[in-house]
């Protein structure tokens, strides 16, 4: 159950994201993302997932850092 509403959340900000949302492809993106994540998930180890969601997490504020630095102070 939990590897479904993981699928419909990635594929629900997969198709947002892509530049043809409001199109076919921006549902198809979606669609795809939400089947296909279940099926990853459900063949994951624990460990490896919380290395995925740590990685992810470190990459995220990196990315945070730097665009921080390259903003003007106000």
């Amino acid at each position: 159950m939990i590897k479904n509403i993981i699928g419909a959340i990635v594929g629900a900000k997969l198709a947002g994201k892509s530049p043809k949302a409001d199109s076919a492809a921006g549902a198809t993106t979606g669609a795809l993302a939400a089947s296909a994540i279940p099926f990853i998930v459900s063949r994951m180890s624990v460990p490896s997932m919380l290395a995925i969601g740590a990685g992810g997490y470190l990459l995220k504020r990196r990315r945070d850092k730097k665009q921080a630095r390259k903003l003007p102070y106000s």
